[in-house]
């Protein structure tokens, strides 16, 4: 029984990206490429043990994790690296939607955790009212700047 993938997109971009291609015809080639692969080499495909295809999408796969960026990512922001890691384990134990799911889930509850808080501070000078913003200022944290801003003196 022969069968193809039904897609090869991310190996075929890191094939792309470590060929050094730079323009958006490099898939079309690598498209064209695989289906006279396809055609005229696929029969010969038959005979050739699954464990060495396998073996062959497996040092593929692993080929396509950025090791350089996780260990960025582990000195810089390891909490961040801990929902990579486990991002990676629901893919791979679970499902690979419900991982991607879960991940940006528990990402965006954290990015939510970092940024409800703000703190204003507010030296008046004559006239002039400056205020400092510690943090970001986002859609979940404005009522609360607003409130620091605009409340009357104490």
């Amino acid at each position: 029984m022969v069968g193809l993938p039904v897609t090869g997109v991310l190996v075929r971009t890191a094939a792309n990206v470590a060929s050094g291609a730079t323009h958006k015809t490099s898939q079309f080639i690598n498209a064209i490429v695989c289906m006279i692969v396809y055609l005229v080499l696929l029969p010969g495909f038959t005979f050739i043990p699954m464990p060495v295809i396998a073996s062959i999408l497996m040092v593929s796969a692993c080929r396509l994790i950025p090791f350089k960026v996780m260990g960025n990512l582990l000195q810089q922001d390891p909490s961040e690296f801990v929902v990579l890691i486990f991002t990676w384990l629901v893919c791979i134990f679970v499902d690979g939607a419900v991982g991607l799911m879960a991940g940006g889930v528990i990402a965006l509850l954290r990015f939510a955790a970092l940024n409800w808080i703000c703190q204003v501070y507010d030296n008046k000078e004559g006239e002039v009212k400056f205020i400092q913003l510690e943090g970001n200022l986002n859609y979940i944290n404005c009522g609360d700047a607003e409130i620091k801003i605009f409340r009357p003196p104490s």
